[in-house]
């Protein structure tokens, strides 16, 4: 693909999507060639049921290429209604264990959409309380009730909380069914959202979708002081993510305390979004873009360059790793800064395992 037809492609993408959280969403106008061309970054991304709402209501709809959104969206909505059983399923649990967890992410934001089968999800996210972390982590991995996977979060400093009690207490119940499930006040999941956003490099779609939702969905007494807390840097990450929902996909932030800002972003910062989202899926951003563990390079370094090349930073998750800020400097700095933090962490752990006669070195 070319540079130019990579950029109309990833334009199309945020076209598509634009405003297609809103329950009186804006029916599309499109090309159907131009929608045909963006499939894969669709419905690989996960956004194709949300394209699916954006042209129901319109003469696409009733095509063959309409008939596939709308097969994503039946398929999801059917995802949805057993995920939902899984939730349910290990709130159920972990309490009859004693154990109060919250569900961020996934469901959390889901449940904000118009309708259940627009914002699909993999797993269950569930963060409890340090001290019982490890009993957690023996109960979900003992457990055979969920189809899908449940991932445990024990602390959020990851996304600039530093006071593990005030999320709690500032957690609400919603119901789900017969069952209560307990979520972040929504100032704490637009702030996850957001951080989550960047930490991985901004690559998915959807995922701007959901920070665009948050802020358009926020009730009129929103802590905006809350949601950008105490620390200036993290709080300018919060108001530049906002800012890309605002300049690719349209959300609406003029009577929010960042506006100035999500009008105003490093001239670097939306381009790299757009360089992610030529490859929006999982498998190009993860473990599996990998050819091997950082460990098997230790007695068979071939290869060790080309892969040190695929874990290569974008600018993006570098300036989270680092704690950098989102100012006009080039990133460079930053993705070496991200390299030489993990191969440290990598480095630190080798000994031990080497020490333990442990075969199976630290992966990184």
């Amino acid at each position: 693909m070319t540079e130019a037809l990579a950029r109309w492609c990833e334009s199309a993408v945020a076209e598509v999507l634009a405003g297609s959280w809103r329950r009186d969403a804006i029916p599309l106008k499109i090309n159907p060639t131009v929608l045909a061309d963006i499939v894969p970054l669709l419905f690989g991304s996960g956004a194709g049921p949300s394209a699916w709402y954006r042209i129901r209501h319109s003469p696409i709809a009733s095509s063959p290429l309409g008939f596939q959104f709308q097969q994503a969206y039946r398929k999801h909505t059917l995802e949805a209604a057993r995920h939902e059983q899984d939730i349910k399923a290990i709130f159920t649990l972990l309490r009859s264990n004693d154990i109060e967890p919250v569900l961020i992410k996934g469901w959390s934001i889901a449940r904000l959409y118009p309708e259940k089968g627009m914002r699909p999800y993999d797993d269950t996210d569930l963060v409890v309380r340090r001290e019982q972390y490890s009993s957690a982590e023996i109960i979900v991995r003992e457990q055979k009730l969920t189809e899908f996977d449940v991932d445990l979060h024990r602390g959020l400093e990851e996304y600039g909380f530093d006071n593990e009690d005030d999320f709690f207490v500032n957690s609400q119940l919603v119901k789900l069914g017969d069952v209560d499930v307990r979520v972040p006040a929504l100032e704490d999941s637009l702030r996850i959202s957001c951080v989550h956003f960047l930490r991985h490099g901004a690559f998915r779609p959807l995922w701007l979708c959901d920070v665009a939702l948050a802020v358009e969905s926020r009730p009129a007494d929103f802590d905006w002081d809350r949601c950008l807390g105490s620390n200036k840097r993290v709080a300018d990450w919060i108001a530049c993510t906002i800012g890309l929902a605002h300049q690719l996909l349209g959300a609406r932030v003029d009577d929010t305390p960042v506006a100035h800002r999500a009008e105003n972003l490093p001239r670097w910062l939306l381009p790299n979004v757009l360089k992610q989202w030529e490859k929006p899926f999982a498998r190009d951003h993860g473990v599996a873009r990998h050819r091997a563990p950082m460990s098997s390079y230790l007695c068979n370094p071939a290869g060790l360059v080309g892969d040190l090349l695929r874990r290569w930073p974008n600018g993006i998750e570098a300036t989270v790793y680092v704690r950098g800020p989102f100012n006009e400097l080039p990133r460079f700095p930053f993705q070496i800064g991200e390299c030489i933090g993990r191969t440290a962490r990598f480095v630190a752990r080798v000994p031990k395992s080497l020490r333990a006669g442990d075969h199976k070195l630290p992966n990184e």
